[in-house]
């Protein structure tokens, strides 16, 4: 009776300390870069449009990579979010250069995250490609959807995590995000917010 005794206590022991082991296995992962903005509450534009009925009005903005992803999280001014048509761009500079991807002011889009409410709930990353429909040869002129990720909404945020693979590099960036309505199943859309707003360029990522 002693020595199964002495067994079980060093058993218990053992699964103490293995025990012990595992909360560090659940540690938040570290954040390698990081940008964030802030944006003024009532500050959307007219969209003109009588199916917007509440224009999204972006206060905040983030994009934190990791070495195993990277997180966008978009929040709104209250009761601005509208899960049926809200969606969030945000517009990548990945190699800090303005003179490639897509022109925008101050930056060249490489890559574009979306991130739609409605009417088709998840996220889009698209990279900027070049072909031959493009004004100008060698400047690219559209996006082509590379990979698509679920979302999380709360009551007045949206929240995506990408793969960092899914990118050929991403590191330090510069970016922008706008806030848009979705009309016509997504076939249309209405600007309703700019982060920052001009003549402020992009938010920095570092």
């Amino acid at each position: 009776m002693t020595r199964i005794g002495a067994t079980t206590v060093r058993l218990g022991v053992v699964l103490f300390v293995a025990g012990c082991s595992f909360p560090s296995l659940s540690k938040t992962p570290t954040v390698r870069f990081r940008g964030e903005a802030v944006d003024p509450v009532g500050d959307t534009a007219s969209v003109a449009d009588q199916r917007v009925a509440r224009p999204a009005d972006l206060v905040y903005a983030r994009v934190e990579i990791t070495d195993a992803a990277v997180r966008f999280t978009a929040r709104f001014a209250p009761g601005s979010l509208d899960s049926a048509t809200t969606g969030v761009a945000f517009l990548l500079d990945t190699d800090l250069d303005p003179g490639t991807g897509q022109r925008d002011p101050g930056i060249g889009v490489d890559y574009l995250v979306r991130l739609h409410a409605g009417p088709l709930r998840g996220a889009t990353l698209a990279r900027a490609v070049t072909d031959a429909n493009c004004a100008t040869p060698g400047v690219p002129c559209r996006y082509e959807p590379v990979d698509h990720t679920d979302i999380v909404i709360s009551k007045d945020e949206m929240e995506t995590l990408i793969p960092r693979s899914a990118f050929t590099k991403i590191e330090r960036l510069n970016f922008r995000a706008i806030a848009y309505a979705n009309l016509d199943g997504g076939r249309q859309t209405r600007t309703s917010d700019n982060m920052p707003n001009l003549p402020a360029q992009f938010v920095m990522v570092r």
